[in-house]
């Protein structure tokens, strides 16, 4: 008899690992658990190939959160400059993002990738290297709480990874929060925004960094 797996056994398996305190969710294709606080949307999303009725293969898993005071900024702006080649869904669209596949060892990292997850005994398998990854995300975000936090692992990081950390457009996000945090360096960094992006012939970007600080100075 052939074995069938699909969209409602994952989601079996998927509860049998979500953490404490968080929502198991899909969208679409896509299962995640989040969990709200008051000023921050956290979201933990593993990362997996379906093929449904047949297997999943799971991949990564990441954590994104969503700061409600940047965002919302971001969104009272980005209403007002809709043309812009960039989306923005508030209380969907998060701040930062971070993978914790790198937690694993490589040999764990390969078995991840190569088993196919089709049945209770293929899940177990790789249920412990999935939780291992969770419980990564979690430490992460318990251990940094605030925006100033996240801000300051940004600082400590080169500009490719915080392309990586910051969801784009970083510098728009970046701007946000020197403002909120106070930044000494933030009009600085607004001005430099503005010409590079007017030089650059992007002006697009140069009118909504501006719009962004004109509204960013009346707080």
């Amino acid at each position: 008899m052939e074995i069938t797996y699909n969209r409602e056994d994952l989601q079996a398996h998927l509860e049998l690992i979500k953490p404490a305190g968080y929502t198991l969710e899909s969208f679409e294709n896509e299962f995640f658990y989040t969990k709200q606080e008051v000023q921050r949307k956290i979201t933990i999303t593993p990362f997996y190939d379906d093929y449904f009725p047949h297997d999943v293969v799971f991949s990564s898993v990441s954590v994104n959160v969503l700061f409600s005071n940047v965002e919302q900024i971001f969104h009272d702006v980005y209403i007002n400059n809709s043309n812009v080649y960039f989306k923005h869904f508030l209380n969907e669209t998060p701040t930062f993002s971070e993978d914790f596949s790198d937690v694993l060892a490589s040999l764990d990292e390969e078995k991840l990738k190569s088993t196919k997850v089709f049945d209770d005994s293929s899940f177990y398998i790789v249920k412990p290297l999935l939780e291992q990854m969770i419980n990564a995300a979690i430490n992460f975000i318990t251990q940094n709480q605030t925006l100033q936090n996240f801000y300051n692992l940004g600082e400590n990081m080169n500009i490719d990874q915080q392309a990586n950390f910051y969801i784009q457009p970083l510098p728009e996000r970046k701007l946000i929060i020197k403002k909120l945090l106070s930044i000494s360096d933030y009009n600085n960094y607004a001005t430099q925004l503005i010409n590079y992006y007017t030089q650059e012939g992007e002006i697009q970007d140069a009118n909504f960094i501006q719009s962004l600080k004109t509204y960013l100075d009346s707080l």
